[in-house]
């Protein structure tokens, strides 16, 4: 049986890894667009696929180009996907997803949802994968 410092070690060792290879900051749109490289915390240079930056172009109109923060990190709770960010991001996902026909100059009536499945987060994620991050909610009792 495996020591209560131990585990403590090997799961602290494992959140660093964690935390390390998630983005440093979120940059625009504007931004990816002319210099396509989101820096890690550990960092390591993450590349973005110009197809996908492409692909948020065609879907936010150009005077948000420096409001759409990127790039999404989902943060998984048990077996629910929270998108982290703000309403423009969740309405780009939505969008994505086919789950509305919202304008994005209507935001502040826009209500997304509070979560996502699985199946929805995979769907993103092999839609836009360089553009994509997962977390994970670490529960602070455990």
């Amino acid at each position: 049986m495996m020591s209560k410092k131990l585990l403590e070690g090997l799961w602290r060792s494992e959140k660093a890894k964690i935390i390390a290879s998630l983005p440093k900051t979120k940059k625009s749109l504007t931004s990816l667009l002319s210099h396509p490289i989101i820096e890690l915390n550990n960092g390591e240079d993450s590349y973005v696929e110009i197809s996908e930056l492409e692909l948020m172009k065609q879907i936010v109109p150009n005077t948000l180009n420096d409001q759409l923060m990127l790039p999404f990190t989902f943060q998984k709770k048990k077996s629910l996907y929270y998108l982290l960010g703000g309403k423009l991001e969740k309405w780009v996902i939505e969008k994505l997803l086919g789950l509305t026909d919202s304008s994005p100059f209507l935001l502040e009536v826009f209500t997304p949802r509070s979560s996502y499945f699985v199946y929805h987060f995979k769907r993103i994620q092999s839609r836009i994968p360089t553009l994509v991050f997962l977390t994970f909610h670490i529960d602070s009792r455990s």
